[in-house]
């Protein structure tokens, strides 16, 4: 024990500061042994259906010391897939099975990774049905061959929509169901964060009908609806969702609204127009940025041929896509002005216009005089414009891709390539093009139910033409993804 005597209260302090070091035998540090981690062990597994698709299943599991895990599923012929390794949580996770095909059976298996190795759960038998009736009535017809799925939407009969996707046999691997007679004409894609949008209401871009933008996960479950509210409208050509500067997502989007015009309708009556806005909203709704046309272009600049009288609702800009340029301002393509337009993303100055009435470029090598009626403008890492050109202007009309090189310095822009189907085809309205990570381009003439993997020198890879009821569908775009588990670059 320490030796105490009656000296200070400071002396005794020091002491037991010290330790009453030089009265205790000095013990041998204590030797910390080596904790074995311990082996993962998936506790339960148990597959469902799921009540969205019958081209998935639900996997509940739990597991023990385990990090991460994924589904690996085997079918009848031996065909191996797996879900991506996601991380798990000490209690019940899900995860779902995508893209598997119609009236199959599987074989499933939860794999669970930890520090000292795999765990391999039960083998969990499941079979899939046939497809629901409704898209027995699609059919897809392909040649060649092309890496990924293409995305679509489809109403079938007039009644319900289905959001699609088909692999590079025609076979459908992945839907998602919407009750309601609901018009096809709207934006489907895969989003930057993985999940889905679907625009879900009656607008062709101008009319006075409510309409929201359908958020969902690959699994097919609803996140939630975006819309705003009166009396102005969301637009159904396209939204884009992005992480802003604070880390905290972004919503890009077309809104219209009406005002007066000197325009007749059919009846005589003076008419309103509409007119969009291009919107950044912040995930609560609230408006970060608005570009609006009605303070950039007249109706001087609507070149495209207008209807004899005017209709009661229509517009005199009609928006139809948003990409991005190197910079982070928007290049976004308006369809009856005929012309493609830089804004600056922060102040909404015009920082040039390429095409149409007020274009500023001086145009090269273009064997058609340009483009008209566009969709579909991409920028390319390269800094090239990729746009659909839906050539309603041409002699006679065809559809086709283009890349343009610009420069925006001495104003130019000169066509470096460009791809006509043959035998030509049109499409009034609607079109995709997509350059791929192979070089090669996607080409959508999805009015006519046409898609088209293209090699930079225009030959062909592949093919394919969806029919409903043996008639061409009539699409909005037709979209190649990459991975319905995640967004990837395809």
């Amino acid at each position: 024990m320490c030796y105490r005597s009656r000296w200070t209260r400071l002396t005794a302090l020091l002491f037991g500061l010290l330790g009453c070091r030089g009265t205790d035998p000095v013990s041998p540090p204590v030797q910390q042994q080596p904790v074995t981690p311990t082996a993962p062990r998936v506790v339960s597994a148990s597959v469902v259906p799921n009540p969205n698709s019958v081209l998935s299943a639900l996997i509940t599991f739990s597991a023990e010391e385990a990090e991460s895990a994924r589904v690996v599923f085997i079918d009848a012929e031996g065909v191996t897939d797996s879900t991506p390794p996601v991380v798990i949580g000490s209690g019940i996770d899900t995860t779902a099975t995508l893209g598997l095909r119609p009236g199959t059976s599987y074989r499933n298996v939860v794999e669970a990774m930890g520090q000292t190795g795999v765990a391999v759960s039960d083998t969990l038998p499941f079979s899939t049905p046939a497809l629901p009736e409704l898209l027995s009535r699609v059919r897809i017809a392909t040649t060649g061959t092309g890496r990924g799925l293409t995305l679509g939407a489809l109403q079938i009969g007039g009644q319900d929509v289905f959001a699609v996707a088909f692999d590079s046999t025609g076979a459908i691997r992945w839907y998602r169901q919407f009750a309601g007679a609901e018009r096809v004409g709207g934006d489907l894609k895969q989003q930057p964060n993985g999940h889905f949008t679907l625009y879900r209401g009656e607008s062709h871009g101008s009319q006075k009908v409510p309409g929201a933008y359908v958020e969902f996960t690959a699994a097919g479950d609803s996140i939630r609806a975006i819309t705003v509210p009166p009396p102005r409208y969301v637009d159904n050509h396209e939204i884009t969702i992005t992480s802003g500067p604070d880390g905290a997502e972004r919503l890009h989007l077309f809104t219209y609204d009406y005002r007066p015009s000197d325009l007749r309708t059919r009846q005589g009556r003076p008419v309103e127009l509409a007119g969009h806005q291009l919107v950044r909203l912040r995930a609560d709704g609230s408006t970060e940025f608005e570009w609006n046309a009605w303070d950039y272009f007249t109706l001087d600049d609507w070149i495209e041929p207008r209807p004899a009288s005017m209709p009661e609702e229509f517009d005199f800009d009609h928006p139809n896509s948003i990409d991005f340029d190197s910079d982070g301002n928007y290049v976004v393509s308006f369809r009856r002005p005929s012309q493609v337009v830089k804004i600056d993303a922060i102040t909404g100055a015009v920082i040039w216009r390429f095409g149409g009435r007020r274009g500023e470029f001086d145009l090269t090598g273009d064997p058609l005089g340009g483009f008209s009626n566009q969709h579909s403008v991409k920028v390319l890492p390269n800094g090239h414009l990729l746009l659909y050109d839906n050539g309603e202007s041409h002699h006679p009309s065809e559809s086709r891709a283009a890349e343009y090189a610009l420069d925006p310095v001495a104003r130019t822009a000169t066509l470096v390539w460009e791809y006509r189907h043959a035998p030509a085809i049109y499409t009034p309205g609607g079109g995709v093009v997509q350059r791929l990570e192979n070089g090669n381009t996607f080409v959508a003439f999805s009015q006519a139910g046409r898609a088209t993997e293209v090699r930079p020198d225009g030959s062909v890879v592949g093919e394919a033409e969806v029919t409903v009821d043996g008639k061409p569908a009539v699409l909005y775009r037709l979209v190649r993804i990459a991975s319905l588990y995640r967004y990837e670059n395809p």
